[in-house]
């Protein structure tokens, strides 16, 4: 009968440990998360880069071009290319990693739909058509 007994205060000690243990884990990882997440920015920024250059290149250039404005269908198609894109560059290892990163998937994909929608928005090349089309319009 006492053999039961410390068997089970074992386990409940044993359990006990681990997760503690478990809990100064997740805690010292958030801490490193925040310590490099410059580091971790830095990647995701040039992913994004490259996402946006190759998105734009392949289905937004046209319109830009010729000063319209995207079709928000084609804007969703574009934006939705664009997450793949990103992720496709990052590695599902690293996509984990920035999910935990941001908290979860929905904080990780606004952060990259906010990124592609101010990229769109500061859209040089449409604003040079914009403008070299208002002044033709003028002469």
């Amino acid at each position: 009968m006492d053999a039961i007994i410390y068997g089970i205060v074992f386990l409940i000690a044993f359990y006990s440990f681990l997760f503690l243990l478990k809990r100064f884990h997740d805690k010292y990882h958030r801490h490193l998360i925040v310590k490099d997440f410059g580091d971790y920015n830095a990647v995701l920024q040039i992913n994004m880069e490259k996402a946006y250059d190759l998105i734009y290149k392949d289905k937004i250039i046209a319109y830009s071009l010729e000063a319209y404005r995207i079709p928000d269908e084609d804007y969703n198609v574009a934006s939705g290319d664009f997450v793949r894109a990103v992720q496709k560059f990052l590695g599902p290892s690293l996509v984990g990693q920035f999910i935990e990163v941001y908290g979860d998937e929905e904080t990780f994909l606004f952060v990259l739909l906010e990124y592609f929608s101010s990229r769109y928005e500061s859209d040089e090349i449409r604003k040079g058509a914009m403008e070299n089309f208002k002044e033709s319009e003028i002469k």
